[in-house]
C-alpha cells in the first residue's frame, strides 16, 4: 500500500493523496503547496502540525486547490497570471465565450467551481523566506498558461515542485491541456503547448534541482534522465501525429520542418466531382434528375441564400432531404433557419442527433446552442433510396467521436460523404476535445476499416472543393501509424491505454447543464468510459454546494472492458436557498437566475482523481 507521506529532508514532506502537497514545516506551522482533498490534514496531524498558514499553488485547476473552506487566517498564494482564475472564477463560468463556439481552451479545463481569497501573486524570479527554506518562483507554462515551479532551498538542498509539467520518468498525467494554437486557434493546435513545456522543463533542468516533485505523479530523484525521457517521447509521438494528419493538407506551413520525414505518407492529388453535386461553404448538396435536392450540414445563412438563388436559377425545384455530418457549429448554426425555409426531412446518425437535438447537455469543441429538430434517427448501416441514389448512414467516429458518415450510390460511382474526417493528406484529428480514440473498432481505426470495406470511388470532405480517394496501401500505413500511436501513446501516460490520457471526456455529465428550480429534483448522469482491456471500477459523487446543507452519496460500479456505464443521481434542490460562492443570497420572494458548478469526485480502479468533472445547474424562480 503507497505511503499517504515521505520525507524529503529534515524541514519538508510531500503528502500523496489524489495530488501530492508539499508541506513545508517550521516546527508545528507549515506551508503547503497545492493542497487539495482533506486526506493531507491526516499527515499534518501526524507531523504535529497545527497551523497550516500558507498555501501556494502551481496552478488554477480544480484537481490540485482545495475542496474545502480556506480559514480567514490563511495566507495564500498564485501564479500572478492566472489569479483571476482564483479569485475571479465567476468571469469564467458566467462568460458565453467560454461555454458556447469553443475554437479556444486557454482556460477550458477542471476550473473552480468557487472563488478564492488571493493575499500573493507571483512572478518569474519571486523569492519567499519561510521558516529555514527559500523559495524561489519559475514561471513554467506548458500544461496551463500561468503555471509555475517552486524552488524549495532547504536543508542544503533543492526541491523543484513542478505542477503538472511532468508526472513520472518520460511521462504526463494527460495531453489535452496541451491544445494550443501557435499560428491557428486552438482548435487545431494538437500538442501545440509542446515547445513551452519543452522549454520550461530545460528552465527547471537549470536550476538543477535534487528532485522533481509533480503535482500528479512520483517524486523523481534523477531530473536529467526525466526530462529526457519525455522530450523523447513527446518527438516521437508528435512525430506520429503529423505523418498521417489532415491539417498538412490546410496548413502546410504549420509543418515545414517535416518535410520529407520517413513514414510520412504522402499528400494525394484530388479529384473533380461529379456533376451533380454542388459545394458552398461546409455544404454538399446533391441535385437528382428531378432537380430535386439532398443537402448534408447548414452552418451559414448563406448556404440558405445560395440554394434559393439554384431555385431562382432552375437547377433545384426543392429540397427533399437534409442530412447533418456532425455538431460542429460551422456546419448547424443555421439549421433553424434552414428547416423553417425548407420543411424537409432531417435524418442524422444517433449520436450526433444527441448532441444537436440537445446542444446544452454536452461541453464539446465547436459546440453551437443552436438546436436542430431530428425527424429521421439512423443507425449504423441503416439504408434508403433518395431518386436515383442508394444512400446508406453509418456511425462515423472520424473527426470527432459524434459524426456520421453517409454512402451514396448512383451512376456507377461510390460517393462517401465523412463530413471533416478525412483530406487528401490523412486523417483530422487535430483537436483532441473531439475524442479521437485509439485502438481496434473505435475512432479513426473503426473509420478507416468501413473506408476499406466499402471502396469509395469519391471521398468527400465538407471543407474542400475536390473529391480524392485513398490507395490500399495508403489506408495500411493510416492504420499502422494509428495501431503504432495506441502503444507510443499508452507509454506517455500513467494509464493502461493512451486515451486515457487523449480523451477529455472519458468522464463527462450528461446534461452538462440543466435548468432546476428551488424545491425541484435535478436528474445527473455521471458517464465513465473504460478504455481498458480489463474491468475496472468506478466511484461517483457529486459535490453539492456547502449553503445547500447536504450530501449526495457516493456510488460505485464495476465497468466491463472498453465500454461506457454510469451513475443517475437525483438531486433535490433546496426551497428558499440560492447558490453562495459568486452568487448572492437573494430573499425567497426575488425571482433569480445563476449558474452554480456542481464538480464530481471521481475514483477510479482505486485511483482518487479529486474534482474532475463537473455539470453546470442554472437556477431558475425563487
Amino acid at each position: 500500500m503507497k505511503p499517504h507521506f515521505s520525507q524529503l529532508s529534515e524541514h519538508l514532506y510531500v503528502h500523496h493523496g489524489h495530488v501530492n502537497t508539499g508541506i513545508l514545516c517550521d516546527r508545528d506551522h507549515a506551508l503547503l503547496i497545492d493542497p487539495s482533498g482533506t486526506t493531507f490534514q491526516t499527515t499534518l496531524a501526524e507531523l504535529g502540525i497545527t497551523n497550516a498558514e500558507r498555501m501556494l499553488f502551481t496552478h488554477h485547476h480544480r484537481d490540485n486547490a482545495p475542496g474545502f473552506p480556506i480559514a480567514e487566517n490563511v495566507h495564500v498564494g498564485v501564479p500572478a497570471k492566472e489569479a483571476p482564475w482564483f479569485a475571479e472564477v465567476e468571469t469564467f463560468w458566467n462568460d458565453p465565450q467560454y461555454r458556447w463556439h469553443l475554437y479556444n481552451y486557454h482556460p477550458h479545463n477542471l476550473m473552480l467551481a468557487d472563488a478564492i481569497r488571493v493575499a500573493d501573486t507571483y512572478t518569474e524570479g519571486a523569492q519567499i523566506t519561510w521558516g529555514s527554506a527559500v523559495l524561489t518562483v519559475l514561471e513554467t507554462p506548458g500544461h496551463t498558461d500561468g503555471s509555475v515551479t517552486y524552488l524549495i532551498d532547504v536543508d542544503g538542498k533543492r526541491f523543484a515542485f513542478t505542477g503538472d509539467l511532468i508526472y513520472d520518468e518520460g511521462k504526463l498525467w494527460e495531453l489535452y491541456s496541451l491544445q494550443k494554437g501557435q499560428q491557428t486557434s486552438d482548435y487545431h493546435g494538437f500538442l501545440g503547448a509542446r515547445d513551452e513545456l519543452k522549454e520550461s522543463l530545460e528552465k527547471v533542468r537549470q536550476a538543477s534541482p535534487t528532485a522533481l516533485i509533480p503535482t500528479h505523479g512520483v517524486v523523481m530523484n534523477d531530473p536529467d534522465k526525466a526530462i529526457d525521457t519525455l522530450l523523447d517521447r513527446l518527438a516521437y509521438c508528435y512525430d506520429k501525429y503529423v505523418s498521417i494528419s489532415a491539417l498538412r493538407h490546410y496548413f502546410p506551413q504549420l509543418f515545414a520542418e517535416f518535410e520529407g520525414h520517413p513514414g510520412h505518407m504522402p499528400i494525394r492529388e484530388g479529384k473533380p466531382p461529379p456533376e451533380f453535386l454542388r459545394h458552398f461553404g461546409t455544404t454538399w448538396i446533391i441535385i437528382s434528375e428531378n432537380d430535386e435536392a439532398f443537402v448534408m450540414d447548414c452552418g451559414s445563412p448563406n448556404i440558405i441564400k445560395q440554394i434559393q438563388q439554384l431555385q431562382a436559377d432552375g437547377e433545384v425545384s426543392e429540397v427533399t432531404q437534409f442530412w447533418v455530418t456532425h455538431y460542429h457549429d460551422d456546419h448547424v448554426n443555421a439549421i433553424p433557419e434552414f428547416q423553417e425555409t425548407f420543411p424537409c426531412e432531417t435524418i442524422a446518425d444517433s449520436v450526433v442527433a444527441a448532441v444537436i437535438t440537445n446542444p446544452i447537455g454536452f461541453r464539446l469543441p465547436c459546440i453551437s446552442p443552436s438546436v436542430t429538430r431530428v425527424d429521421r434517427i439512423t443507425q449504423d448501416g441503416d439504408s434508403w433510396q433518395w431518386n436515383e441514389f442508394t444512400m446508406t448512414a453509418y456511425y462515423f467516429p472520424g473527426q470527432t467521436y459524434y459524426h456520421g458518415g453517409l454512402l451514396v450510390e448512383g451512376y456507377g460511382i461510390r460517393m462517401f460523404f465523412a463530413g471533416d474526417s478525412f483530406t487528401m493528406a490523412g486523417i483530422d484529428d487535430y483537436c483532441s476535445g473531439n475524442r479521437n480514440l485509439l485502438g481496434a473498432d473505435v475512432g479513426y481505426e473503426k473509420c478507416l476499416r468501413l473506408i476499406q470495406e466499402l471502396k469509395p470511388t469519391h471521398i468527400f470532405n465538407c471543407h474542400v472543393d475536390s473529391a480524392f480517394d485513398f490507395t490500399d496501401d495508403e489506408i495500411a500505413c493510416m492504420l499502422d501509424t494509428l495501431a503504432e500511436r495506441e502503444k507510443c501513446y499508452t507509454a506517455l501516460f500513467p494509464w493502461d491505454h493512451a486515451n486515457y490520457g487523449m480523451d477529455e471526456h472519458w468522464v463527462r455529465c450528461y446534461p452538462y447543464e440543466q435548468e432546476v428550480a428551488p424545491g425541484g429534483t435535478a436528474q445527473l448522469r455521471v458517464e465513465v468510459t473504460n478504455h481498458s482491456y480489463e474491468p475496472r471500477t468506478a466511484t461517483a459523487q457529486p459535490i453539492l454546494p456547502a449553503s445547500w446543507g447536504m450530501e449526495t452519496a457516493p456510488s460505485e460500479t464495476t465497468l466491463p472492458p472498453r465500454t461506457t456505464g454510469g451513475f443517475d443521481f437525483s438531486i433535490p434542490i433546496p426551497v428558499g436557498v440560492f447558490l453562495l460562492g459568486y452568487f448572492p443570497r437573494l430573499p425567497n420572494s426575488c425571482t433569480a437566475s445563476g449558474r452554480v458548478v456542481i464538480p464530481v469526485d471521481i475514483t477510479y480502479n482505486g485511483r482518487p482523481l479529486g474534482q474532475f468533472r463537473e455539470a453546470i445547474f442554472v437556477l431558475t424562480g425563487g
